[in-house]
């Protein structure tokens, strides 16, 4: 005997509480379903009405346990996850990944196994008896993979993004990144590997070395944030004022291969974004504070981020003036210049209180390193 619209109401009501219990809101719910009604469509006795938004009680019930794979018992009227369903032996269609990524914490290259069933569930286990449910999706040309941790108190999920390209399943290897919360409770986030495998495979796989290759790719790409909530701008955990205290337009100075000294122009700016100049080349980077006194600024001829080769230039700025007033003193890493070796001495001095007069100064400052230098090498 087919259900009632009263006992599909009862039972679209059950899936909602059993979701709620798993951290998914009424709200959540609605929006992946498109329906804004679910208030009303387990509320028989308020809206009896047959159809509401355009659906039916059994067709709501129906997209429910479709899109978060539950089954529903009519015997018990318990509701279970959809993926431990006995009668479902053959799981050739389900697709199985190693999903590497690195682990700050632990300073390695950690695995996750990553399965996905019928191109809407994934499941994600990892070795630290970690369990994650979500949904995997496909949209145009990429890959969203939206997890929860659990058997926790807290809920926390993770998103994966991955990028597959016009051929939406299939492919042996998958670029992405991740961002969620860790162990520790710190926001992270950071690129993702993922290597698709045969089933029988897996443990295999989790326990052989992790290619090198994999590692390189992988090895430092995270990022984190602090654990607090700033009340003003001034309380943001950055170097700031140590920067814009720098920030300013420079000549700087070092010594070609015969001894000339070359002048190029730097530019500093207070968002720590950095330009150098040099001849025909324009060098773009970063400055970071090393500590109170020095600052390290790396600069790059890359001109987009897929670009694989290009030359480097490293500065270490001593912004203590000292001995070298006006000048500061610096030291550089870099084979793309026209110095005898890769690392180098220089002076920067601002473009506002530069004259010609100080180039005799640069020139018997920089002698006097380049000649200390020389002696510490024999």
């Amino acid at each position: 005997m087919e259900s009632t619209q009263k006992e599909y109401a009862k039972r679209i009501s059950s899936i909602i509480e059993y979701l709620k219990n798993n951290k998914i809101s009424q709200y959540e719910i609605e929006e992946r379903l498109n329906y804004t009604s679910l208030s009303k469509a387990k509320n028989y006795e308020k809206y009896p009405q047959t159809i509401i938004e355009k659906l039916s009680r059994k067709e709501l019930y129906e997209k429910l346990l479709t899109e978060y794979g539950l089954i529903y018992d009519e015997k018990s009227s318990k509701v279970t996850p959809g993926h431990i369903k006995k009668e479902k032996d053959n799981d050739e269609e389900d697709q199985y990944f190693i999903m590497y990524y690195f682990a700050f914490l632990r300073d390695l290259i950690a695995r996750a196994k990553v399965r996905i069933i019928n191109n809407k569930h994934a499941i994600i286990d990892y070795h630290y008896d970690e369990h994650w449910e979500g949904i995997y999706e496909i949209i145009e040309n990429y890959t969203f993979i939206s997890v929860q941790k659990k058997g926790e108190v807290t809920p926390v999920k993770k998103l994966i993004c991955l990028f597959s390209g016009t051929k939406k399943t299939g492919r042996p290897f998958l670029l992405g990144t991740y961002s969620t919360v860790k162990r520790d409770g710190i926001p992270a986030a950071g690129k993702v590997f993922f290597e698709r495998v045969n089933k029988n495979d897996i443990n295999k796989k989790l326990k052989a070395d992790v290619d090198h290759r994999i590692a390189n790719f992988l090895f430092n790409k995270v990022f984190v944030t602090e654990t607090f909530t700033p009340n003003t701008l001034d309380d943001l955990p950055t170097a700031f004022w140590m920067i814009k205290k720098f920030a300013s337009e420079y000549y700087m100075f070092y010594p070609k291969t015969n001894k000339e000294l070359i002048r190029s122009e730097l530019t500093c700016y207070e968002d720590s974004r950095a330009v150098l100049n040099i001849k025909d080349m324009t060098y773009t980077g970063f400055i970071q504070p090393v500590d109170n006194h020095t600052l390290r600024i790396e600069l790059s001829s890359k001109t987009g981020f897929s670009q694989l080769y290009y030359d480097n230039v490293i500065l270490f700025l001593n912004i203590n003036k000292a001995n070298y007033d006006p000048f500061f003193l610096g030291s550089g890493i870099s084979s793309a210049l026209e110095q005898r070796h890769n690392s180098f001495s220089c002076l920067i001095i601002e473009k506002n209180i530069y004259n010609r007069s100080l180039d005799s100064k640069s020139e018997k400052i920089l002698s006097e390193i380049i000649e200390m230098n020389s002696s510490s090498r024999l």
